[in-house]
């Protein structure tokens, strides 16, 4: 499956440049089997100069992959906002599978919002890692009835710094993109997990943390 999607996404890619990127990250943010990772990193491979100052390196990528790349994920997540936003977990239990997600893992990460502007600085961050699945921030946005103002920009500028990263991690990687395109493939279903543990570690050293320093004052 990988290797067919890599014989058709990166043809399109170098025939159509900056509009390829735009369409294939439209296509892969509602279409689960394609990995957002590798049409990024074949987009920095194919679309930026294997030569020439760095900050040229930079400014190619922005115009090519940054700006073409943040918004179609953005257009695309869309799709999936609104199927949460109107259907509900009764929509995601039925067709979720369809895009690789499931009712249990939106649930997970729905615990993490809690209505308050640190939801930008979350959904932000969940846009901008690499490896974690765009389809699943799209569904629990929906299904929270995230403001769609919101939800559009923060995509957006997120989903453009993760453009940043893996363009510029395609170009510097070369031909050598196609095999760590796979791996980070691989490893992002794992990812929602890993960053669960990191927030709910965080909340607790905090948690504790600010009951040390009230005992602390109050004890003084």
């Amino acid at each position: 499956m990988f290797n067919e999607l890599i014989a058709q996404i990166t043809p399109f890619i170098q025939h159509y440049g900056a509009w390829g990127v735009f369409i294939i990250s439209i296509i892969e943010e509602i279409i689960a089997p394609i990995p957002s990772t590798f049409s990024l990193l074949a987009a920095g491979f194919f679309l930026l100069p294997s030569g020439g100052p760095f900050g040229s390196v930079i400014l190619q990528c922005i115009t090519y992959i940054v700006i073409p790349g943040g918004l179609g994920l953005a257009i695309g997540s869309l799709f999936v906002y609104a199927l949460a936003y109107l259907g509900g977990e009764p929509v995601i239990k039925r067709w979720g599978k369809w895009f690789g997600i499931s009712w249990g893992d939106v649930e997970k990460i729905n615990k993490r919002f809690t209505g308050r502007y640190t939801d930008e600085i979350l959904l932000f961050g969940l846009r901008a890692i690499p490896v974690f699945p765009n389809v699943l921030v799209s569904a629990v946005c929906g299904v929270l009835r995230y403001p769609i103002k919101n939800f559009f920009v923060v995509t957006f500028i997120g989903s453009g710094v993760r453009a940043f990263l893996m363009g510029i991690l395609g170009w510097s990687l070369g031909e050598a993109f196609v095999v760590y395109a796979g791996e980070i493939s691989d490893f992002g279903e794992y990812a929602l997990y890993a960053i669960l543990g990191l927030i709910v570690a965080s909340f607790i050293y905090f948690f504790i943390r600010k009951m040390y320093k009230k005992h602390k004052v109050l004890s003084g």
